[in-house]
């Protein structure tokens, strides 16, 4: 984490995306890809000081795509989330007696807000259930 002279604070941690499939024989396939999250504020003292190495979380916000040239002048790119968002899924820490670590973690009431925001449906065009239908091909 770094504090910068305004007293803000930024993280950044790499997140662990599964993305399995079965190739043409029926073999499963493990495949994973990395992204770089990016934190701000108190989510990012938050981060800090709970998340750990196969910490399990959710995370919201924009991607943002950055590109530079490399030393050999090279054009190269990569894609990050700026957080908006993130929840840890994972139990209180063991050993950790910090009775604030659930209030810490679900966010501040703005950012419940903003997930109403995210979800793209108001609350009375959100589907119910399993209403999916079972001959579409995919």
């Amino acid at each position: 984490m770094r504090t910068f002279q305004n007293g803000s604070h930024v993280a950044n941690f790499n997140l662990a995306v599964g993305d399995d499939y079965r190739d043409k024989q029926g073999n499963c396939v493990e495949r994973t890809h990395w992204i770089t999250v990016n934190v701000f504020g108190k989510m990012a003292e938050v981060a800090n000081q709970y998340l750990t190495k196969g910490s399990r979380i959710t995370v919201q916000g924009k991607l943002v795509q950055e590109q530079w040239k490399d030393q050999n002048g090279n054009s190269r790119n990569t894609v990050k989330i700026n957080a908006e968002i993130f929840q840890m899924l994972d139990s209180k820490p063991q050993g950790n007696s910090n009775n604030n670590w659930a209030q810490e973690s679900q966010g501040k009431p703005k950012q419940q807000a903003k997930q109403k925001e995210w979800d793209g449906y108001a609350d009375h065009e959100r589907p119910q259930g399993n209403n999916f239908d079972d001959e579409i091909p995919f």
